[in-house]
């Protein structure tokens, strides 16, 4: 038997003496102590809520309250409330009786006069019951304690996996920025030591001139990488400004570029690498001129990693209809169909721990804000050609053109930065233009010097010990309001990433700051007022390109987030066969400009920066 006979509570209802102390003798004898008897239907639930029976014995036809009505308001209790079996007397044997006290909520029925062992058994049954329904109620409040232990458990172990794939994905972004700052660094370090040990070479000014364009086309490509690497955790403008590109020269720039990459790392190790030209006369096209390199460096970085025992790479331009089609063709390994129809999916990589996956996706995503197309050919054993189609005709920005300064008369300068390095480049940056200049290394003493004396301007670094450049122009304004203001940046800092000139300053400009740009940032902020001005620029980016403020809406190209691309097998005329695999990769529609997103949308931005076509290595 489930249920003990010693710890079982029975209550007994009804309204005569006689068939209480029948029944109370029959339980007695069976083993049952815990019994309890009225004969005063009203005082039924009373009695419930003290005593907590295990069994309710109702007779059905009582005075006041009868035993249809007990169990319709037992039935009535709240859901939680837990279940007491009823067993039922009556005398009423007919089947509308029985049908009617089962409706009200009898779990069974005994019919007057009853026989004993019958009750007994029917008794025993209906403990049994309560006694597995309570197991059951245990067992679920013991599976409820156990789901939520294990639902918090999931909730963590899900935490510690997005952290793990949040610093997976940072160290992927971190992976690529580091391939591409070693590049520009490759040729930078490269050139620069050959001419520090070459006395030869640095008394022939025409090799000197090429080298240090070389390397200053190498650290601004490094500036560009830093400001996509700002837009990851920064929102990004609204517009892409595409400015007038010679494609052919943007080639030539690059192969010397990577030569520290094709020709003296692959002769280290017994390969022997050609980059070879086939350019023709094609027009301009409208873009980027640091992103394109950076899709010419990762396409030649690619051949390279693809040709383990030597070859050739050939870099070809030609005009087609209304497009310039730009070809990058080697004569490596190839790629197997799987390898061709994913290698533009980010993070993947068939180089193991050696490859970050991002490369051939960043390339996708320029092209693709370039409003071009990317076709792959590849076939096994003998090579691969990236061909590449840009518009030759788009809406260009045409910038106005550099407007010299109208302050004839040397200024008088002021120049605030901790960093030694930074403030002497700016320093001969201006006193080149004829300038004076005053250097201080923090806020405190550029207080204390504007105090003592006026100057004509203050160039001023952001993040400095102490004292922020906006606090100090803050407390400046606070002496003279019409004081000429420029901020200089090196990072995204909340006060300036909204693409607006914070209070207190008249210009901001992104770190490293070209010559060209310093020089129109001064004529721009010291221009006498009523003069004619060109349009004021809030920000400069590190490439040295307008910022987007500076372009009209009808020019401006918004940027859409990039879904990874589909690579689609088309026909072939290689006489190869199927060995010959070409992929064409379509343009996405022209996006929208998006409205402003809610909250949702701005939190799935910081995981979409991820997979926005980043500085990468290739797979």
């Amino acid at each position: 038997m489930i249920h003990s006979t010693s710890t079982a509570r029975l209550l007994l209802v009804d309204d005569e003496v006689s068939n209480l102390c029948l029944l109370q003798n029959i339980l007695n004898r069976m083993g049952y102590r815990e019994i309890e008897m009225l004969t005063d239907s009203r005082e039924t639930f009373n009695r419930i809520e003290r005593f907590q029976p295990d069994l309710l014995v109702l007779d059905l036809n009582m005075p006041h309250l009868d035993g249809y009505s007990i169990m319709q308001q037992l039935g009535k209790r709240a859901p939680d409330a837990e279940f007491i079996p009823i067993l039922v007397l009556t005398a009423d044997a007919t089947p509308h009786a029985k049908r009617r006290a089962l409706a009200a909520g009898a779990s069974d029925l005994l019919t007057k006069p009853f026989d004993t062992s019958e009750a007994i058994m029917r008794i025993r049954n209906l403990l049994e019951m309560r006694a597995l329904q309570r197991q059951l109620r245990d067992r679920n409040d013991s599976l409820e304690v156990k789901v939520a232990e294990r639902t918090q458990e999931l909730r963590e172990a899900q935490r510690q996996i997005v952290a793990q794939e949040r610093l997976r994905a940072f160290s992927e972004m971190a992976g690529g920025v580091v391939h591409d700052f070693n590049n520009a660094l490759m040729s930078i370090i490269g050139y620069s030591e050959i001419l520090l040990q070459d006395a030869a070479m640095r008394s022939n000014p025409e090799i000197v001139q090429e080298f240090l364009t070389i390397m200053n086309t190498a650290g601004r490509d490094a500036s560009h990488v830093v400001g996509r690497l700002r837009d990851s955790y920064r929102p990004r403008e609204d517009s892409d400004v595409f400015l007038p590109v010679e494609l052919n020269k943007i080639l030539e720039e690059v192969a010397p570029l990577t030569q520290p990459k094709w020709k003296d790392q692959a002769l280290a190790s017994g390969r022997v690498i050609s980059v070879e030209f086939d350019l023709a006369n094609i027009p301009n096209i409208s873009g980027n001129s640091g992103e394109l390199r950076e899709v010419a460096t990762n396409l030649i970085f690619n051949a390279v990693d693809a040709m383990p025992n030597g070859g050739s790479i050939t870099l070809r331009t030609r005009r087609h209809g209304e497009n310039v089609v730009w070809e990058v063709e080697d004569t490596g390994t190839g790629m197997s169909e799987e390898v061709r129809a994913r290698c533009l999916e980010p993070f993947f990589s068939t180089k193991g721990e050696k490859g970050t996956g991002l490369g051939l996706s960043m390339v996708f995503g320029i092209i693709q804000r370039h409003e071009g197309q990317v076709e792959i050919e590849s076939v096994v054993g003998q090579g691969t050609t990236f061909r590449i189609r840009l518009p030759a005709t788009l809406n260009v920005f045409k910038p106005a053109p550099e407007r010299k300064s109208s302050n004839a008369r040397p200024l008088h300068v002021l120049i605030v930065d901790d960093e030694p390095v930074n403030r002497d480049i700016l320093s001969k940056y201006l006193t080149s233009d004829g300038h004076s200049v005053v250097a201080c290394v923090n806020a405190q003493e550029a207080m204390e010097r504007f105090r003592a004396e006026p100057f004509d301007l203050i160039v001023t670094d952001h993040a400095m010990p102490g004292m922020s450049g906006l606090q100090l122009a803050a407390d400046v304004r606070q002496i003279r309001l019409s004081q000429p203001i420029i901020l200089v940046t090196g990072f995204s800092d909340p006060t300036c990433a909204s693409g607006e000139t914070p209070e207190h300053v008249n210009l901001v400009l992104s770190k490293p700051v070209p010559q060209s740009e310093l020089r129109r940032a001064v004529a721009e902020a010291c221009a006498p007022e009523g003069a004619a001005s060109a349009p004021p620029a809030a920000r400069v980016s590190p490439s040295g390109a307008p910022a987007a403020a500076d372009v009209s809406p009808a020019l401006s190209k918004p940027s859409a987030p990039v879904d990874p691309p589909r690579a689609a097998p088309l026909q072939s005329n290689s006489p190869e066969g199927d060995l010959a695999l070409r992929t064409v990769i379509l343009p996405f529609p022209k996006p929208v400009p998006p409205a402003v997103p809610d909250a949702a949308e701005t939190c799935f931005a910081v995981e979409g920066a991820l997979m926005a076509p980043g500085p990468a290595k290739n797979p």
